[in-house]
C-alpha cells in the first residue's frame, strides 16, 4: 500500500531482523536522494546508506524486492511488494551498485599494479623488512590496546592452566596475592597469581598480567623479601611488554597484523600458547626487569637485596636462575646492579610473614 506518490510518498514494506517477530513487522519507508528512511517498526532500527546497501528481486515471478543490510546488532531484510515502492527504490539501489562496481574495477587495477610492483623489487622489500623487524615489531605492540593483550593472555593462560597443577590451598598463596596487589597498585593490568605443583626452581609471567610460581621455587626461597624480589621482576615483564614483544616476535607476520587490525579470536591466542615455549628474554629485558622491579621493590618499603640474594645464590649453586620461561643465562653482574641500587645505610622493616611457615614442604 503507497500514501502518495511524489517526493516524500511513504510505501509499507515489511521488516524481518534482530528484536522483531519471526514473521518481521509492517513499516513505513520513504525514499530520498539522502536514503532509505523506516517508520517506527523498531525504535533505533535505521537503514545505512545506498551505498551499503544489498538487493535482489524474489519471490512468484519476481514479483518482491528484498533489501538487506548488515548492522552492529545482525542482518536486517525489508521486503518491498509494492510496485510503486520498487519503483521508486530500484533506481537508487542500481545507481549505487554501479558505483560499487567501478570502485571494484579500480581497486582491482590498483592491486594487479602494486602485485607487478611487488615482484619486480622482492629481494629489496625482503632487506627492508629483515633490517626493520625490531622497529615494526615495536610499532605493532605500540597500537595493541591493553584490553586485547589481556584478552589474548587470557585466552593463551587457559590452554597452558591445562597443563599445570595449580594449587588453590598453597598456604603461601594469600602471601604471594598480597605482594603482588602492592607490587601492581595503579597498573593498567588485572593480575592473577597462581601457585603451581613443580619441583624446578622457576616462575613465569604472561602477557596480560597472569603470574605463576612454581612449588620448587617457593620452597628454595629463605624470605618473604625473596619471594618479593622474583614477583617484582616478573611484574616488570609485564609492565613492560617484554613477553607481547617476544610472542609478537616468534608468531611473526601473521599475528603482527592481525593484533594490529583487531582480530582476537582462539587461532591467535593458540598460536601465542604455541610460541610460550621458546620464548626467552635478551639480556637488557632481564636487567631491565631487574632494575625496575628493585626500585619498584624500594618504593614499596620492601628490601631490594632478596632479590639479589636468592638469583645469587641460585648462580652460585649451580640452579637454574627463574625468568618467563627463558633459558637465558642471568650474569652475577645482574645482581651486583640490584644491590649498588641501594643507598648505603638504608634498612627497610621486614615483611610480615612466617615464611618458613608458608613456604610448603621443604
Amino acid at each position: 500500500m503507497s500514501e502518495g506518490s511524489g517526493p516524500g510518498a511513504r510505501w509499507r514494506a515489511r521488516l524481518f531482523g534482530p528484536g522483531l517477530a519471526p514473521d518481521g513487522a509492517e513499516t513505513a519507508i520513504t525514499v530520498s536522494a539522502l536514503g532509505l528512511g523506516l517508520g517506527d517498526a523498531m525504535p533505533g532500527v535505521e537503514a545505512p546508506g545506498w551505498s551499503a546497501l544489498q538487493w535482489r528481486k524474489g519471490g512468484f515471478n519476481d514479483s518482491q524486492l528484498f533489501v538487506e543490510w548488515a548492522s552492529d546488532a545482525g542482518h536486517y531484510s525489508l521486503t518491498v511488494s509494492d510496485p510503486a515502492a520498487q519503483a521508486a527504490l530500484l533506481p537508487h539501489l542500481k545507481s549505487a551498485q554501479e558505483s560499487r562496481v567501478t570502485r571494484s574495477r579500480g581497486t582491482q587495477r590498483a592491486s594487479v599494479g602494486l602485485i607487478v610492483a611487488l615482484v619486480g623489487i622482492p629481494v629489496l622489500l625482503l632487506g627492508l623488512f629483515l633490517s626493520q623487524t625490531d622497529r615494526i615489531i615495536d610499532w605493532a605492540v605500540s597500537r595493541i590496546p591493553v584490553e586485547t593483550e589481556v584478552k589474548l593472555g587470557r585466552q593463551a593462560f587457559a590452554q597452558q592452566k591445562a597443563s599445570l597443577s595449580i594449587q588453590d590451598d598453597h598456604p603461601a598463596l594469600p602471601m604471594l596475592r598480597e605482594l603482588g596487589r602492592k607490587l601492581t597498585e595503579g597498573s593498567p593490568y588485572p593480575y592473577e597469581f597462581h601457585i603451581t605443583r613443580d619441583d624446578s626452581i622457576n616462575a613465569f609471567a604472561m602477557p596480560g598480567g597472569f603470574v605463576v610460581f612454581h612449588t620448587g621455587l617457593l620452597k628454595r626461597a629463605d624470605s618473604a623479601e625473596e619471594v618479593a624480589g622474583v614477583l617484582a621482576h616478573e611484574v616488570q615483564h609485564v609492565e613492560r611488554r617484554h613477553g607481547l614483544r617476544g610472542l609478537v616476535h616468534a608468531a611473526g607476520w601473521k599475528v603482527i597484523l592481525s593484533l594490529v587490525i583487531g582480530e582476537t579470536g582462539a587461532s591467535i591466542a593458540g598460536t601465542w600458547a604455541e610460541n610460550l615455549g621458546a620464548l626467552s628474554f635478551s639480556r637488557s629485558q632481564e636487567s631491565e626487569a631487574d632494575d625496575l622491579g628493585a626500585r619498584r621493590l624500594m618504593a614499596m618499603q620492601i628490601d631490594p637485596r632478596g632479590m639479589a640474594t636468592f638469583f645469587r645464590r641460585l648462580a652460585a649453586e649451580g640452579g637454574s636462575v627463574p625468568t618467563l620461561l627463558s633459558s637465558h643465562p642471568s650474569s652475577e653482574d645482574r645482581w651486583k646492579a640490584v644491590e649498588a641500587l641501594v643507598p648505603s645505610g638504608v634498612t627497610y622493616p621486614a615483611l610480615p610473614y612466617d615464611y618458613k611457615a608458608l613456604r610448603g614442604t621443604p
